[in-house]
This record gives structure tokens, sequence and C-alpha cells, in this order.
């Protein structure tokens, strides 16, 4: 599911999912490098790690914000964008 919004000066994307979600203790390193949930997942079934980082770092160069949190079930992803001028 995906839903956009414009809040104040910023545009919200938000991007859920229904699946298991993320355990808890491990939502703050998702955005890390190389960083997988689940360590029985090679790169032919799984990817190697990067999307979210890389995802991280271009949403940060353009002053916003991404986040994680999940929704029971599901996990929902934000980004928040400032709106151009």
């Amino acid at each position: 599911d995906v839903k956009m919004e414009s809040v104040g000066p910023t545009v919200r994307i938000r991007i859920c999912d229904s699946g298991p979600g993320v355990p808890e203790e491990l939502l703050p390193q998702i955005f890390q490098p190389f960083f997988r949930v689940d360590d029985s997942r090679n790169t032919s079934t799984g990817g190697v790690g990067l999307g979210l980082a890389i995802a991280y770092r271009a949403i940060s160069v353009h002053h916003g914000r991404l986040s994680a949190q999940n929704t029971n079930p599901g996990l929902s992803v934000c980004i928040e964008l400032p709106l151009a001028v």
C-alpha cells in the first residue's frame, strides 16, 4: 500500500506491507549498509543489504527523512521530503 500526502512544507510518502515486520531491536539498523534482517538469505534470494542504505542517503541529501516502524502485521516505511519552493 502506498500513500502520499502534503503535510505543511513537506510531502510524506508512506509504503506499507503486510509481512512479518522487523524485530523491534533491529529497526534502528535496517538503514545501515549491508545489514539484512534474515542472515539465512543469500544474495541470490535476498540482495546484499544496500537498498535501504542507498535510499536513506539519497533522501538525506535532499534534506528529507526516512523512517520505519512495525504496524503489526507489516512494516511501514515513511519518506518525508521538503516541497520545492
